[in-house]
């Protein structure tokens, strides 16, 4: 897999090299295969512990996701600019966040939220995976676990999946990778989006309603060089996504 440099002269951005199409795609994917092996290996014992399945994610997004995806921006940092400081390696130079932002990021948020109440993720599981374990299509409802055990792990889900999560995913996909595709122009933030939704074999039911979700919050990050509506969007989401986490995680 060979690695083409070019210097990219569009305003807000850095000089940045141009890995090959199939170096992206593994790049984009191996975290995703690694996050996913963890997951099935070590849910199951969670499960019959008594935890809640939402437990076996939280574990591999601490114990996977953040080290792999973190790394890879330190490694990348200290080999391109003697630090380890991520800036090296995240090529967008945004501006100020202005109340355009602001209003683009709203508007991504009902976007996101519309979508998801078409029920795309949970008609694709029904149809194409209902053969996977119930505690993989439905982590909420798996385990019986001390009350105790519960706080913590939605004290775990806020923290690492509703934080921390989402800013590692968006410094790695979109500060990192997307503008690494800048070769392809237009395309490069569907093939972004598609691979992030791919990226996800944990839930592979969820892929096409991703893409959907997220896809134009690509293209803004992309157009507008703004990391930070990424982070700011993905952060939200997750988070509503608490209406439904904490009252199934606190009522056993």
């Amino acid at each position: 897999m060979t690695t083409h440099t070019r210097t990219v002269d569009r305003p807000g951005v850095a000089e940045v090299e141009q890995p090959s199409l199939p170096r992206s795609v593994f790049l984009h994917l191996l975290p995703g295969v690694l996050t996913a092996a963890f997951f099935y290996a070590v849910t199951p014992a969670l499960v019959r512990a008594g935890q809640p399945a939402i437990a076996g994610a939280v574990l591999a997004v601490v114990l996977v996701v953040i080290p792999v995806e973190v790394g890879w921006l330190l490694r990348e940092a200290r080999r391109r600019t003697g630090s380890w400081a991520l800036a090296g390696v995240l090529p967008y130079r945004p501006g100020p966040f202005t109340w355009r932002k602001v209003l683009l990021v709203v508007a991504l948020l009902a976007w996101g939220l519309s979508v998801s109440l078409l029920g795309i993720g949970g008609s694709m599981r029904d149809s194409f995976f209902s053969w996977m374990p119930g505690w993989a299509a439905d982590p909420l409802s798996a385990g019986e676990g001390s009350s105790i055990a519960r706080i913590l792990t939605v004290v775990g889900y806020v923290l690492v999946l509703v934080v921390l999560g989402p800013l590692v995913e968006e410094l790695y996909f979109r500060g990192y990778l997307l503008p690494r595709l800048g070769r392809l122009g237009a395309w490069a933030p569907l093939v972004n989006v598609s691979l992030f939704a791919l990226y996800h074999f944990w839930k592979p039911w969820d892929v096409l309603n991703l893409i959907i979700i997220l896809g134009p919050m690509v293209y803004v990050v992309w157009r507008l060089k703004d990391i930070r509506i990424g982070i700011a969007l993905h952060i939200a989401l997750n988070s509503i996504a608490l209406l439904n986490v904490v009252p199934a995680l606190l009522s056993g």
